[in-house]
Formats: structure tokens, sequence, C-alpha cells
């Protein structure tokens, strides 16, 4: 899809950038004019992705593997921002992992501060840090905007999924608190509910009968491509949607509870 420049000098932090709707989000950021900073704590997929590494976008591009749980390495990622390009206008804080749908009898507490390390540690890092580097930029945080990716888990209970839907009704609260606190700098918080999304994440969780029943139980018959889920981020980051803060934006075609 040809850019239009929507995001145009915008600096922009995208975590879990190596696949999935990170890596989509990747790409559309830079067809439309923004430069990206790409984090992930394994980026060999997007930096051997042809589109990402061609001429057009070499200039527009750093890569720097860092782990959502490590504070030290979610702030380099947004001192990189800095580094680069002297500010951070946007963030998308989109890191996460899932698991396979299991009992809560039978599932090991394990599982469960696994997902609250990666997807609650992760964002709250990611919040605390992209802030201050945009407090550290030119315009000190005026227009700068963060998205947290939640999940359609945050907006009903699903069976068998307990610690990923704890994780992400979290990650709802950080996006709603962060809307509340951040605003009177002009910085924007919001967070997406995405439903079932071609992933690994989604390929991984759920067996095919799980996916038949998704897939019904949503209006439009389909789950998503990661490219439709990258741009409602895109509009969220963008000047396109100054009024908005502390939105929950759900993208799941009107997917209901299994």
């Amino acid at each position: 899809m040809p850019g239009t420049g929507r995001v145009a000098g915008k600096v922009v932090l995208i975590t879990g950038a190596g696949a999935g709707i990170g890596l989509a989000a990747t790409k559309r950021f830079l067809v439309e004019g923004a430069k990206v900073v790409a984090t992930d704590i394994n980026l060999s997929k997007a930096q051997e992705d042809s589109e990402l590494v061609k001429d057009d976008f070499k200039e527009a591009i750093v890569f720097i593997q860092g782990d959502v749980t490590k504070e030290e390495d979610v702030k380099a990622g947004c001192q990189l921002a800095l580094d680069k390009w002297g500010r951070l206008d946007a963030a998308l804080l989109n890191a996460g992992l899932g698991h396979p749908t299991q009992p809560w009898l039978s599932t090991d507490v394990g599982l469960l501060d696994k997902m609250l390390a990666i997807n609650v540690r992760g964002p709250w890092l990611g919040v605390k840090h992209s802030v201050a580097a945009m407090l550290a930029s030119p315009h000190k945080g005026k227009g700068g905007s963060i998205v947290l990716t939640a999940s359609v888990a945050s907006l009903y209970g699903e069976p068998e999924f307990s610690p990923y839907n704890a994780s992400k009704w979290a990650v709802r609260g950080l996006g709603l608190t962060g809307a509340q606190e951040f605003g009177k700098y002009g910085i924007r918080v919001n967070t997406i509910q995405p439903g079932a999304t071609r992933t690994q994440l989604y390929k991984d969780s759920f067996p095919e009968e799980v996916k038949q029943t998704i897939m019904k139980n949503t209006a439009l018959g389909r789950v998503a491509e990661p490219e439709e889920i990258a741009n409602v981020m895109l509009f969220l980051a963008s000047d396109e949607s100054s009024f908005m803060t502390g939105s929950t934006v759900a993208v799941h075609a009107g997917q209901q509870p299994t």
C-alpha cells in the first residue's frame, strides 16, 4: 500500500517488532514516513525482511535487541530514539506472549508469573521510559502518543485462558491510568483490543476446533491479518486521533466469547 505521509517526521518506538503485528506495524509506519526504532527479543526475521532492508528505508529504521521485562533494555530502546533522531513522538508497546489454552485448576502458577512479566511489566516499563523520552524531546511530550496492545480477552472472559486474560485486563488498566496521568503533558495513551489475528501467537494458543469456533463467533467470519491491526495503530499514533486518549479500541470484527 503506498504511503501518504500520515506520520511523516515522527519517531516511533515499536516493541515486538520482530514478527506478527509488530512487524506489520513497522512496515506500515515506514511507508507512512516515520523513523522507527524496532525492538524485540528476536529480530532475525525483521532484519532479513526484504521490505525493511531496502534502500528506501535503511536510513529510517534502527534495530535494537531487547527484553521488555528488563528495565535497562526498555530504557535503551527509548534512549536510542533520542540519540539517533533527537526525539520520540510515539510508542507502540506491542510486545506480548500468549499460551495454549488449559484448565485453570491444572495451570502452574509459573505460567501466570511469565504472563505478568512480559505482558504487564513490559508495557508498564515501556510507558515509564517512553514518556520520559517524550518529555526529553523538543516538543516536551505535546502531541505524543502511546498505543498499548491489549486483546479482545480484556473485554470479557475466555475459558481456559486465565493467565493471558489477567495480563491483558491489566494492560487495559495501564492504558486508562496512563491517559489520566500523562494528559497534562499532551501525551495520549490508548489501548487496542485485537481479536483473533493470523500470528504465531494465535496459531500456538488454540486447537483447530477452537479456531473454528472463534471464526464462527465473529461477525465477519474470519480472523484478522496483522496489517489490519497495524492500520488502527497508525491512526492512534497519528495526529488524526488528536482528541482520543483513554480509549479502548476494539479491532475484533464483533468477536464474541467462545
